[in-house]
């Protein structure tokens, strides 16, 4: 049936008032830059646990939220968002936001009981990531990403915008919050998605590492004894100078305008290359160390990273620190040829390497010592320079190895 002409003057007239006042702004929580290595390894990641953000999801339970804060919709993990102004009270929502080539067309829809005195409201659809594609960029390009809503089955002028996909070798080290840095989320543990025990060259270099005749297995904290994990770590540390690994200190990253980032390279690319930095170094041997139930962590102080690793499985076992970027420091023959070596020439070349090893565990504790208190502060004012990263609490959290797109 035909509306009478007065209503349907009316209904157009609130329709076009209604497009005029609602306003759509994306929102990234990384602004105009996006993160793989982020994006990939926090897939699973519920970031507020137990707890409830999203008005929609909320239960009697979930904590209140304040009179300033903008009510969220949607998935509360969420990287990307629509913000709207001038919403009327429980009006129906939909929000899409999609990315060519790396995010599918992702919805929201949905009744907003909730919004601000402005009429805001902030709107998170779960996103469909091409995880395939993200793993593909090793370097940064621009992508365009498109956002659309509509209110009471009104379309809102759609917003296209143009962002940039970093490599996935960049990983976030921290967010800030404000331009003058006084504010910021920490992010260091994304490191720990580098670490991939996973990696079938962890098998390999673990079989070189037995053939040298320095343990006779691999068995983690089994023995209980503090000596046999100090051997297994440098039966590992032997495979690798005995790989030609060499530290090379290539860690630029393009600078962004609120998140500081490093360039980290996968476990696959510094065996490849037989060059890693500091970082590089101490996420081969963590991952490495992690495949055989050895507790490690990634050290993170000014300007450095190193590699630290427990002697027991308890709480009070002791702590040890290696500074991984040492590993290249000798000149050692390749596994092949220590086999046509005679057990003389054999020990000479383990002296110089335990050596060097016993060198770089020095460094390493002294560095431990240097910052022990900064490295034990978890405080909201600690220093986002000074980190402890666990592998064992990164992947209770959730953090995942990123599964290089390289076959190996």
């Amino acid at each position: 049936m035909r509306l009478p002409l007065p209503f349907l003057l009316l209904f157009t007239a609130l329709t076009s008032c209604l497009q005029a006042e609602v306003t759509l702004d994306p929102w990234s929580y990384t602004e105009q830059d996006l993160y793989p290595s982020a994006l990939i390894s926090t897939a699973t990641v519920d970031w507020n646990g137990d707890d409830q953000d999203a008005e929609d999801k909320k239960t009697a339970d979930d904590p209140k939220p304040k009179k300033k804060d903008i009510p969220i919709y949607g998935d509360e993990n969420g990287w990307l968002a629509v913000d709207l102004t001038g919403l009327p009270k429980n009006a129906a929502v939909e929000v899409t936001i999609s990315i060519d080539g790396f995010l599918k067309p992702s919805t929201w829809k949905g009744k907003v009981t909730r919004i601000t005195k402005a009429g805001e409201a902030r709107i998170f659809p779960k996103a469909i990531w091409d995880y395939d594609a993200l793993l593909k960029v090793r370097q940064q390009r621009p992508v365009n990403v498109t956002f659309k809503a509509t209110v009471n089955g009104v379309a809102i002028p759609e917003a296209n915008e143009t962002y940039v996909m970093r490599s996935l070798n960049d990983c976030m080290f921290y967010v800030l919050m404000d331009e003058a840095g006084e504010d910021f989320d920490d992010f260091s543990w994304l490191f720990a998605a580098y670490v991939n025990e996973n990696h079938p060259e962890v098998d390999m270099i673990l079989k070189e590492a037995l053939k040298s005749g320095i343990v006779s297995d691999f068995s983690g904290y089994q023995s209980e004894e503090p000596k046999d994990v100090m051997m297994q770590v440098f039966a590992i540390w032997n495979a690798l100078q005995r790989r030609g690994i060499k530290y090379s200190d290539v860690s630029h990253t393009l600078p962004s305008k609120l998140v500081v980032s490093q360039s980290v390279r996968f476990l696959d690319d510094s065996v490849r290359a037989t060059q890693a930095n500091c970082v590089d170094g101490s996420v081969l041997m963590a991952s490495i160390l992690s495949k055989i139930g050895i507790t490690s962590y990634l050290v993170m102080i000014p300007g450095h990273c190193f590699l630290a690793f427990d002697l027991g499985d308890g709480e009070d076992a002791k702590r040890i620190g290696l500074e991984t970027t040492m590993l290249g420091n000798d000149e050692i023959r390749s596994v092949e040829e220590i086999a046509h070596l005679t057990e003389a020439a054999k020990l000479t070349e383990f002296k110089a390497s335990y050596k060097t090893f016993t060198s770089a565990v020095k460094i390493g504790n002294a560095n431990l010592k240097k910052y022990k208190t900064e490295l034990a502060d978890d405080s909201e004012d600690a220093d986002p320079d000074i980190q402890l990263i666990s592998i064992p609490d990164a992947r209770d959290l959730g953090i995942m190895p990123i599964a290089t797109s390289k076959d190996p």
